[in-house]
């Protein structure tokens, strides 16, 4: 799920795909209507093939990428306005029927005339972007990429170049501090409480390698694709972690600081368990976070929550 800023709306794409759902519309929630508004249908599979370009895609009237998993690989680019998607078909069983595919692009969807176009297709940089975890930094104009090793698309060119190598990213979230200009990383394959910063050389600005912390302050379960977001105002994190234990059912709601690298749990925050969730943003027009839980063959909620800013002191 991305926010797009300009609009102050709640993007979704994304879909179950084995065998079960096959989601390819967009689907934007509106809080100041709170009602959900859809774009596109969802492509027949008889619409499903491989183009010129050995590219996957689907649709009759209008080109669609095939319905994917998208994990975190759903950002909006503020440069350029418009949605990107860094993720792969790998786990649509139509794959087994439509052969032929040579690249698994990224893939931008413009909110203006609801088109989606291929960005970035060059295959000898990265064939696939299947469980990316991604985030938009504004400050250096660059979505950055994790999916066997960090990659940079810059938003002036659509340059696209691998800045670090190998590092495991699916089932992390990615999450960017607005404030200090910093990449984290949230969760891992293995659960994991443990975070990760991305360090850059103080003269260059080239990212140099991952810095993994163990946070102090409350102790937070080992959590395992989990929904993060930062605020921009109050300068921390905060995600959702599914509490272990057989049968448990719930989750709860931490803030991470990154200037004490600490957790504050938030006492009254709990949640039905969340699972696989990367769908939780910070809204800057009515300064709240909005999370999206549910799928396809369940309600959809939409919950929201402001920080009580005594809990920062």
């Amino acid at each position: 799920m991305a926010y797009d800023s300009s609009r102050g709306q709640l993007v979704v794409f994304g879909s179950d795909t084995h065998g079960e759902d096959h989601d390819n519309a967009i689907h934007v929630f509106v809080p100041g209507q709170r009602r959900w508004l859809h774009y596109g249908p969802n492509a027949s599979s008889n619409t499903y093939r491989i183009d010129a370009d050995g590219v996957p895609v689907s649709g009759a009237e209008k080109t669609q990428p095939w319905a994917m998993h998208t994990y975190d690989g759903v950002e909006y680019d503020s440069i350029n306005d418009r949605i990107l998607v860094a993720a792969a078909p790998e786990h649509n069983p139509i794959g087994g029927i439509v052969k032929g595919a040579r690249v698994n692009p990224l893939w931008s969807y413009d909110p203006e005339d609801a088109e989606w176009r291929v960005v970035a297709k060059d295959a000898g940089k990265r064939k696939s972007y299947f469980g990316a975890a991604t985030a938009f930094d504004d400050y250096r104009r660059a979505l950055m990429i994790c999916a066997g090793g960090l990659w940079a698309l810059q938003a002036d060119t659509d340059d696209l170049q691998k800045v670090l190598p190998w590092f495991n990213c699916l089932h992390r979230s990615m999450a960017y501090d607005t404030q200090r200009h910093d990449l984290y990383l949230f969760g891992a394959y293995k659960p994991s409480n443990r975070v990760w910063r991305l360090q850059r050389d103080p003269v260059t600005d080239e990212p140099v390698g991952w810095q993994e912390l163990e946070p102090g302050g409350d102790a937070a379960p080992p959590y395992t694709t989990p929904p993060v977001a930062f605020d921009d105002e109050n300068g921390v994190f905060l995600l959702i972690a599914d509490n272990p234990g057989k049968g448990s059912g719930n989750a709860s709601t931490f803030i991470y600081d990154p200037t004490d690298n600490a957790y504050r749990q938030i006492q009254d925050g709990r949640l039905p368990k969340v699972g696989m969730n990367f769908m939780m943003i910070w809204d800057h027009f009515y300064k709240v976070f909005f999370l999206v839980t549910g799928d396809w063959d369940t309600e959809t909620t939409v919950w929201a929550l402001r920080l009580d800013t005594s809990l920062l002191r």
